[in-house]
């Protein structure tokens, strides 16, 4: 009698099939609503629980239920990161619960007993080419580990106890391939290495500090320090190796559902450590963690640049930039101050940036810059990523920018002549920060008219005196670069950091000589006026809607696509994806479109790497409505442009 146990008798059908625990809940159990599968209430048994073959046929059903709702219930959970404003126990309760449904969701997956009446059901498992493998032939490396190598293997030896010896353990012994935790360790240090050497300089390719600016070193300091951020990182690294297996021959199938196991499984560690810190950051308060307050804005930018890069920020990036953007107004209103810690006079921005650097006290170098150290680059680097993100998400959301009012101190120069702004965007994204600013400039704009078109009260010389006052600042700059023409001597003279392969590691010597500054010049240029005169289309737009045949249009779009052809390679793009969208939604003719699609044709299997698939979609749909002659002039501009996929996209 003491194997069996009492179970009740009020519990719905579905659980009692699968063995699990009801809490009894009518007309849906918990259970089943949590895993979205049909809740069964009856007082008769079902004619199905015959403990034979429809029983059996019932409980597959089940299981590939859940399967198909496996990856809604993933992209659910990744959209519920709890927002600055919405931070109370119950969203936390609500996270645990999710939580639980995700391991019963893997229990039904994994069989239980080999007399379950589902464990026959199941497909491949993720290690076999034929299908024929078991749960038992998955290896160590498919578990990551929930901490950074550093906080695993730093513990001292001495106050780990010692297994006591067995006679079954001595008298046999194991490859040290199985062992935990030097094998899981292992294969992180080197997607460790491989987001180094091969992500970073593919995501960022104009990213080269200075040594003394701690180089790329305070990467691999932050990735040990910030669970959140390694196994995002870890993330990112499996993806990109995803791309590039993808795009072989066919083969390496096993390799290829492991990877992506480990993906998965790196987003799930990485979203609920971020979870845990915002929760801890909400418990203490922002005006009392100052560095827990700086370690959340980089992991939930982070978390955005991974989203992009998967092409799968339909569903949340919108609420992450929001939780990123309030952490930032707040850190900056609780924490900075008049003055650094020398009592000189100072900015908000550099009074939390001289903070960081505590204990350390501040080295001068040339040009108005510091040797940083690698707290102050990360959060420098952060920094400028998030203005960016906010000023491209303005032009998709039809708003203005959520951090503009930190423009004049961040990206605006400060002095007169040569000055340079505090934040340089060209030495982080290849764009000068002049250009942003303008674009800045014209989503405020857009949305000015916008509400007073809503109001009823447009009026159209303050749009003329405002539009022209744009154009004219954006002439003035372009102006002032160096013309580059397309042809091909001149292209293939161009060192452009952003047209080398994945595949091509980072260089590294080099690349941080003392030249490399000037030697990057040039390509910055070209892709700062790409940026530019893809803006000027973008004002033309907003002060006379969407119209490609508009002369004025039509002459932009046919400079910034000569442009585009004197860029060295295609890869070059996937720095200039807003530009790109911008441009070829205003394209006439077969001809253009043609271009544009051919541009992405020749990336390869790199076109999946980051938004430029969807934005080729956004301008695909676009043509077929002006096509169709669906398309109000002053009804459309560019926010409506990137919203047809049904969802604001981020194209950055």
């Amino acid at each position: 009698m003491s194997g069996l146990r009492l179970r009740s008798s009020q519990g719905c059908w579905t659980c009692r099939l699968r063995r699990k625990k009801c809490d009894e809940t009518r007309p849906v159990c918990v259970s089943c609503d949590g895993l979205q599968i049909d809740c069964h209430y009856s007082d008769t048994k079902p004619e199905w629980m015959d403990g034979g073959a429809r029983e059996k046929q019932k409980a597959d059903e089940l299981k590939v239920m859940v399967k198909q709702r496996a990856s809604e219930r993933r992209e659910r959970k990744w959209g519920q990161l709890p927002t600055i404003t919405d931070f109370s126990p119950s969203a936390q309760e609500q996270a645990q619960e999710q939580q639980q449904q995700q391991r019963e969701e893997e229990q039904v997956q994994d069989s239980q007993s080999s007399d379950h009446p589902m464990s026959d059901a199941g497909g491949p498992t993720p290690l076999s080419d034929t299908g024929s493998g078991s749960p038992s032939e998955t290896p160590a490396s498919t578990v990551p580990s929930e901490t950074p190598p550093s906080q695993t293997q730093t513990e001292d030896p001495s106050n780990t106890p010692s297994p006591p010896p067995s006679s079954s353990s001595s008298s046999q012994v194991r490859p040290a391939v199985d062992s935990f935790p030097e094998n899981r360790s292992e294969v992180e240090v080197n997607f460790t290495m491989i987001y180094l050497d091969y992500v970073v300089p593919f995501l960022f390719p104009f990213y080269r500090p200075c040594l003394l600016e701690s180089s790329r070193g305070w990467m691999l300091v932050l990735l040990m320090k910030n669970r959140a951020l390694f196994h995002t990182a870890l993330s990112l690294a499996n993806w990109l190796y995803a791309v590039l297996l993808d795009s072989t021959d066919g083969s390496h199938g096993a390799c290829k559902r492991a990877n992506w196991a480990e993906l998965q499984a790196h987003q799930e560690i990485a979203i609920q450590a971020l979870q845990e810190d915002v929760k801890a950051l909400n418990e203490r308060g922002l005006a009392n963690a100052f560095r827990e307050c700086v370690a959340c804005i980089q992991s939930i930018t982070q978390l955005l640049e991974f989203e992009v890069a998967m092409a799968n920020a339909a569903a949340s990036w919108q609420a992450h930039l929001d939780a990123a953007v309030a952490l930032f107004d707040q850190l900056i209103t609780h924490h900075a101050a008049a003055t650094d810690r020398d009592g000189r006079a100072t900015t908000p921005w550099e009074s939390i940036l001289d903070r960081i650097s505590a204990p350390f006290c501040r080295i001068p170098l040339q040009r108005g810059r510091f040797i940083l150290t690698s707290d102050q680059s990360a959060y420098q680097f952060y920094t400028a990523h998030l203005l960016y993100i906010d000023i491209i998400a303005a032009t998709t959301r039809g708003e203005a920018p959520r951090l503009q009012k930190y423009h004049p101190e961040l990206l605006t120069p400060q002095g007169q002549g040569d000055a340079q702004p505090r934040i340089r965007l060209g030495e982080y994204i290849g764009c000068h920060s002049w250009a942003m600013l303008e674009i800045a400039s014209i989503a405020s704009l857009a949305a000015w008219k916008r509400a007073q078109q809503s109001s009823g009260s447009l009026s159209m010389v303050e749009l003329v005196q405002r539009t022209c006052a744009i154009e004219g600042r954006l002439q003035q700059h372009l102006s002032s670069l160096p013309n580059i023409s397309a042809s091909a001597s001149s292209a293939s003279n161009i060192y452009d950091p952003s047209a080398h392969h994945p595949v091509t590691p980072y260089s590294g010597f080099h690349e941080m000589a003392a030249d490399y500054a000037a030697r990057a010049t040039p390509a910055v240029d070209l892709h700062t006026r790409i940026w530019a005169q893809a803006a000027v289309t973008y004002l033309h737009v907003i002060a006379s809607g969407l119209q490609p045949t508009l002369p004025e249009v039509r002459a932009s779009v046919g400079a910034t696509i000569e442009l585009f052809r004197a860029l060295p390679s295609p890869l070059a793009l996937r720095t200039l994806i807003w530009p790109f969208a911008v441009t070829g939604c205003l394209a006439v003719g077969g001809e253009q479109e043609a271009f544009f699609t051919g541009l992405v044709d020749r990336l390869g299997a790199m076109h999946v790497f980051g938004p430029v698939q969807e934005a080729l979609s956004l301008m695909q749909l676009v043509w077929q409505h002006k096509g169709g002659g669906c398309i109000d002039p002053q009804m459309w501009d560019i926010a409506t442009c990137f919203s047809l996929l049904g969802h604001p996209s981020l194209l950055v």
